[in-house]
């Protein structure tokens, strides 16, 4: 069984389109609010970057929240 997601960009609706746009800028602007925010999303940046690069692969629990 795959874990591979394939998203069709040309069905989601320019509405779908809108709203998560808004959703993701709601939640960037919560982070970057928070104590710390700006350096927690650059690690968790970092470590996604290590991942896709072949690194190894992080444990659900070593996730920054």
């Amino acid at each position: 069984m795959s874990n591979n997601v394939h998203i069709h960009l040309d069905e989601i609706s320019p509405e779908d389109t809108a709203r998560l746009a808004r959703g993701c800028k709601r939640l960037y602007l919560k982070i970057m609010a928070m104590p710390d925010g700006e350096a927690k999303l650059d690690a968790a940046w970092a470590a996604y970057q290590q991942r896709k690069e072949g690194g190894e692969p992080q444990k659900d629990s070593d996730r920054t929240p």
